[in-house]
Parts: C-alpha cells; structure tokens; sequence
C-alpha cells in the first residue's frame, strides 16, 4: 500500500510530503529521513507561507503501488509548484 507523509502547520499548509511504499520503508524511517532535512536546514521547521509550526501526519492513499499512485503525484506536485511560484514565500 502506497503511504502519504506530509509535514503540516495548524492551517494545513503542506511543507514537505514524502509518498512511500509498506513494502519498502516504515512511517517511523521516513519521518526520521524528513526530520533529517530539518535539521540539516535544507527546508525551513515552519511554514513558508503563515509562519506555522509543523507537525508530522501519515496517511494511507487509495493506491495499492507506486506504478499507479506516481501519475497523481506528479499532477499535484505541478498544481503545488504552479502555486508556490504565485504566492511565493520564504521556502
């Protein structure tokens, strides 16, 4: 089963998101990986757009292998990019 992390503020805006496999990786591995980031300061620990503070939820997605979930990834990774080049802020 495809999983879906993503680092949240309080507004729900979206810092960072990680899709992952059951089969491959853990919840626990990969919010470790993302926490890596952080602390590496590669991305900011708040959020670009409000000032938010993040935290950390997993979730599952309807998709069974990354073959089938990868097409909606990249749609709505373009949708966020599209965005983020809108509004702008301090990514």
């Amino acid at each position: 089963m495809i999983w879906i992390t993503q680092w949240l503020c309080p507004s729900r805006h979206c810092a960072i998101a990680v899709a992952w496999d059951d089969q491959e990786t853990t919840a626990q591995h990969v919010e470790y990986q993302g926490e890596q980031v952080f602390r590496q300061e590669t991305l900011n620990q708040w959020c670009g757009i409000c000032g938010g503070s993040l935290h950390v939820e997993h979730g599952r997605t309807a998709f069974k292998t990354m073959e089938k979930a990868l097409p909606h990834i990249k749609a709505i990774e373009k949708a966020n990019l599209r965005a983020r080049s809108i509004i702008g802020g301090k990514f």
